[in-house]
């Protein structure tokens, strides 16, 4: 199976302007894409992630144990989003180093329950999350129709430069 993200310049440009903004107490951002899936043959799928939703700053919860903890609110908004648009959702923070990013410990525990919900509010669409860092990512995909969980083979920045996050 291969998984091929595509997020547009400018939708990955405003995404690492957000989710860099300092936080009153929260270490890191967290945000959710949209997401649109389509099935180009029966190994091959193409996610285009299509919005950039911001948490406002009232839907963190303070806690000392991980660098960002999102709210019931902020959930209920992305599993929102996904009915009302028939829109996946992937849970996305920044990892600020270079390199390939992976999930820390955290993001294992706390993350995965959050992407099985929000695949299940809309089984047609791609859910999951994506961790970016510096100049790479890497994301985990619930994907649309499949009831399969994979790795994004590729992640791509169209324009000029291509990029190639992955």
């Amino acid at each position: 199976m291969n998984v091929t993200i595509r997020i547009s310049q400018k939708l990955y440009a405003d995404a690492l302007l957000d989710l860099r903004r300092p936080h009153p107490f929260a270490y890191e951002r967290i945000g959710f894409f949209s997401s649109s899936t389509v099935q180009l043959d029966t190994e091959n799928y193409l996610v285009f992630l299509t919005d950039f939703h911001s948490i406002p700053d009232e839907h963190y919860v303070e806690n000392p144990e991980v660098g960002a903890c999102i709210g019931t609110e902020a959930i209920r908004a992305a599993m929102q989003r996904s009915l009302k648009f028939n829109k996946g959702q992937l849970h996305t923070h920044i990892h600020g180093h270079a390199g390939r990013p992976r999930p820390s410990k955290d993001d294992l525990e706390g993350v995965p329950p959050i992407t099985r919900s929000l695949s299940l509010t809309s089984p047609g669409q791609t859910s999951g999350y994506l961790i970016l860092s510096q100049d790479s990512a890497w994301a985990e995909l619930h994907l649309a129709k499949t009831g399969l969980t994979a790795e994004a083979d590729k992640i791509t920045v169209p324009g000029f430069p291509l990029q190639f996050l992955r």
